[in-house]
Formats: C-alpha cells, sequence, structure tokens
C-alpha cells in the first residue's frame, strides 16, 4: 500500500485588497491570452515547490519553516513574461529582493534534509496568470504593482475538475524589526 502523501509548496500569498490589484493590472494579458486563465483566488508567488510529501514528515517540514528567519519583503511587480516550459504566462519583478532571495535560500536549506527539492535553478519572482500559453502577447508594459510581505505560507494543492484547488496550512511571519 502507498504511503498517504499531500502535495505541498510554499509561496508568498497575497491579501484579498492585493489580489484585486493584481487581477486589475494584469487583465491586460488575460485579454491577450489563448491559454487557460488561473483563477485570481489561486494568484500566488512560490518559494518551493515540495511536489508529494508523506504525511508523516508534513510537521517536520512545518517545524524547518518556522524555523526560518526572514525580514519583511518589498516586491515591486513590473513586468510580464512567459515560460515555455511549462507554458506559464507570468507577472513578475525584474529585480530579485535581497529579503526575498534570502528567504528562499534559507526555506531551501532548511527542508533539503526533510524532502526532495527540484534543482536549484535561478529565482525568478512571479505570479502565474495563464497556463497552455508558450508566447507572450504583445503588450504594453505593465503597471507597476508594489507587494509587501510580511509572512509566507505551507499550501496544500488539489487537483478538481479542470483546475487546482489551494488551502492554506499554515502561516510563517517575519522576524521582528
Amino acid at each position: 500500500m502507498a504511503e498517504p502523501t499531500q502535495r505541498l509548496f510554499f509561496a508568498l500569498w497575497p491579501s484579498a485588497e492585493l489580489r484585486a490589484e493584481l487581477l486589475q493590472a494584469v487583465t491586460p494579458m488575460r485579454d491577450a491570452a489563448e491559454g487557460r486563465l488561473i483563477p485570481s483566488e489561486n494568484y500566488h508567488l512560490t518559494l518551493a515547490f515540495l511536489d508529494r510529501v508523506p504525511e508523516r514528515l508534513i510537521s517536520d517540514v512545518v517545524t524547518a519553516a518556522k524555523s526560518v528567519l526572514f525580514q519583511p519583503i518589498d516586491l515591486a511587480l513590473d513586468c510580464y513574461g512567459v515560460f515555455e516550459q511549462p507554458q506559464v504566462l507570468w507577472y513578475g519583478s525584474k529585480e530579485l529582493p535581497v529579503p526575498l532571495g534570502a528567504l528562499v535560500s534559507e526555506l531551501r536549506e532548511q527542508l533539503a534534509p526533510l524532502v526532495k527539492l527540484r534543482p536549484e535553478r535561478i529565482f525568478r519572482p512571479h505570479v502565474s496568470v495563464v497556463r497552455k500559453q508558450s508566447q507572450l502577447p504583445n503588450l504594453e508594459p505593465p503597471a507597476k504593482l508594489f507587494w509587501q510581505a510580511s509572512d509566507f505560507v505551507l499550501v496544500h494543492s488539489e487537483y478538481g475538475p479542470g483546475r487546482a484547488n489551494y488551502t492554506v496550512m499554515e502561516r510563517f511571519s517575519a522576524a521582528s524589526v
């Protein structure tokens, strides 16, 4: 019998207000897209994708994340882009803020002894907006949107009919300044 697992990832999770601003900012991209639109309630900025984690390890994953110390993050979303594989259009940042890079590195370091992480690659801060689209539509540069993040979350991902359903399982706060 296969061991029970859960599909998990860590992310910056926008507030309801920021989520509305994100939707407004990416409307030109969504209107020009030919792929499958990602529902705005699923908008997030992935920090570490864990894939299938054995349920017996989830409490250890949470404990590891609680040990990560990080500073609040100021992020400017100011560009559109596309990942040819896995064919995702995104709204992201031209620059990686130092606190965000440090959070990603520290989180990966704490998780590495517990779960198999995907090989490290250049981290590109982004929010996925459209799936199944391999080309960037011809668009005007987006308006700059500012995101102040003082926490990150552990998310459980389940695939339902035609879409993913995300549930925030735990929230982790930045260090007090």
